[in-house]
């Protein structure tokens, strides 16, 4: 079974509602300052090259950073401009890399298993991968 990974765009809308999360908090200078650089970056970007698409998801994204949908329809724009260019790809990675560094804003890995006939509910995952298994449990010797 392969894991699931998140794709740049539902990294970059996870760091948005994450920072949105913390704003009331003390969030340090720098992770807000870093968060100001990737948002800045994306404006530019998207207003650069006429992206009216981006432009528009980014925009709405802030306006309610803690809406899933909103969040989705920008990590599906982001990942369709990295999917295509190359350049946008990289430069935003090195970007989120960053973010991704400081604190207030670090993600953990977040581990899941379950087994057997149950429902599983999990939210807000950043750098992780996550498994389901269904059916019977795996032999006791393949459980930690």
């Amino acid at each position: 079974m392969e894991p699931v990974s998140l794709t740049l765009g539902a990294v970059v809308a996870a760091l948005l509602t994450k920072a949105a999360e913390k704003s009331g908090e003390n969030l340090a200078d720098a992770a807000k300052a870093v968060m100001a650089q990737l948002v800045g970056w994306l404006r530019e970007r998207f207003t650069q090259t006429h992206d009216e698409e981006g432009s528009k998801a980014l925009a709405w994204a802030e306006g309610a950073p803690d809406s899933p949908t909103r969040m989705k329809d920008l990590a599906s724009v982001v990942d369709r401009r990295a999917a295509t260019d190359p350049g946008f790809k990289s430069q935003l990675q090195e970007l989120v890399d960053k973010a991704k560094q400081q604190q207030g804003l670090q993600v953990g890995p977040i581990a899941l298993s379950a087994s057997g006939n149950q429902n599983v509910q999990t939210a807000g995952n950043q750098d992780t991968s996550v498994t389901v298994l269904y059916g019977d449990p795996p032999p006791p010797a393949a459980q930690r």
